[in-house]
């Protein structure tokens, strides 16, 4: 299905660049399929991929140019400016004049029909492109081939080159993929400056060994200040600005490549001798035109299918992107749910934290105050026990002065009683009186 879309979406392209002029686009010829078929390739997005700068035209409707001047990998824009004999791109004097007011370097391209005489698309590219107005090189785009030969072809191509260097006065940038200039341009143009159209990471490598000043690798770039789908290029290695600005350029300068070197058998330029490729007859006009109703016809009908299925992928897109949302939605409530839960959790366990160290705070102070209360009882205790051993001390003294008290009232007496008495009861006196001095000795001792 996304190979479908994409070749729905370049035909869709391609039948745009045919009916009302698109900016460069890919080559459409029928013996070109490799270009054909790059519009299903995958191109690298401006993100992906360096660009230097676009081509425009009227697909790429009303451009905000203030803001694509800000970005600065914008460096020049190609702008359409006519296609055929009779085209004139209805947006083009807008952007060219936004674009240069912006200071974007601006250049002006040609759509070559086989429809229409030569000279007379000159003349519809003279009317419109004036020289003052122009920074860069003109551009001729060259893509198809119906109703030609080769040879016709390159007449007409070298004829139109002619008359822009006449007119000019510097050579044109031709615009082609590198398919068509091998197989039908070939080396006959190797002398011009080359703008080569490849959609591919892969840069452009033309048989002919010639060199090629700008790639527009994308059909597909996304830019600010643009609604639409861009194309993008960029420079060859060794090239710049400078290499395609209009001012400094040499008329007939041609600049020696590799196959000037080495291949003296090149096709030659037709020179003066060009003929101008002739117009179609009336018959061939008509076949012409009818196939090219079937054609757009054939093109609309893709363009409102792809619109259908560009429609029906929109709608899924945004019931997916619904779904999405709900499913975010719902998993955002959940964590909310989850984050309250969890917070809740927190809150009860620092409650119990606080709960317990309360409690142990209370019991840390119950202990303390029991501890106070035994140190205090334990005091008591001592104090009393000493006051106990003091009062004991205390009456052990007394009892003991007593004691003396009452052996020296006795020893008196007995002096008393010894001196009234013979000597001899003296005697017998004195012997008790020392016999109850160690009788109270002895008493004391135990004591």
């Amino acid at each position: 299905m996304h190979r479908l879309i994409c070749l729905l979406t370049s035909i869709i392209i391609s039948a745009t660049a045919w009916a009302a002029g698109t900016a460069v686009c890919s080559p459409m010829t029928q013996d070109d399929d490799d270009d054909e078929n790059q519009h299903v390739q995958k191109i690298e997005t401006p993100s992906q991929r360096h660009y230097d700068g676009i081509d425009v035209s009227d697909h790429q409707k009303r451009i905000d140019w203030e803001e694509v001047a800000r970005d600065k990998n914008v460096k020049y824009v190609y702008i359409k400016a006519t296609e055929g004999a009779t085209y004139v791109s209805n947006l083009y004097r807008y952007n060219l004049e936004n674009a240069r007011k912006h200071g974007i370097k601006v250049g002006s391209y040609h759509f070559l029909r086989t429809g229409s005489r030569i000279r007379d698309q000159f003349a519809n590219f003279k009317r419109v492109v004036k020289k003052a107005e122009q920074d860069l090189l003109p551009v001729l785009d060259v893509e198809v081939r119906q109703g030609w030969s080769n040879q016709q072809m390159r007449d007409s191509v070298k004829l139109f080159c002619d008359l822009i260097e006449e007119h000019y006065g510097c050579r044109p940038l031709i615009y082609t993929s590198s398919s068509f200039y091998d197989n039908i341009l070939g080396r006959s143009f190797n002398s011009y400056p080359l703008f080569i159209a490849r959609y591919s990471t892969s840069q452009p490598n033309l048989k002919s060994g010639n060199d090629w000043v700008m790639w527009q690798f994308s059909e597909r770039g996304r830019i600010r200040g643009i609604s639409t789908n861009v194309d993008l290029s960029c420079f060859n290695k060794g090239r710049s600005l400078s290499d395609i600005m209009i001012r400094g350029q040499r008329i007939g300068q041609k600049r020696r490549t590799n196959t000037d070197l080495v291949d003296k058998n090149v096709e030659k330029p037709a020179g003066v001798k060009v003929k101008e490729a002739p117009a179609l007859s009336k018959q061939q006009e008509k076949e012409l035109k009818k196939k090219q109703e079937r054609e757009q016809k054939a093109r609309e009908r893709a363009q409102k299918l792809a619109q259908e299925e560009a429609k029906k992928k929109a709608e899924q897109e945004r019931k997916q992107r619904e779904k999405e949302e709900k499913q975010r939605a719902k998993e955002l409530k959940r964590k909310q749910e989850q984050n309250a839960k969890e917070q809740e959790h927190q809150r009860e366990l620092q409650k119990r934290a606080a709960e317990q160290r309360e409690k142990e705070l209370k019991e840390q102070a119950k202990k303390q105050e029991e501890e106070a209360k035994q140190a205090a009882k334990q005091k008591r205790q001592e104090a009393a026990r000493q006051a106990q051993e003091q009062r004991k001390a205390q009456e052990s003294a007394q009892q003991q002065k007593r004691k003396e008290q009452q052996n020296k009232l006795q020893q008196q007496k007995q002096q008393s009683q010894t001196q009234n008495l013979p000597t001899r009861t003296r005697a017998n006196a004195h012997t008790t009186q020392q016999s109850n001095k160690k009788t109270n000795k002895s008493s004391a001792d135990n004591d």
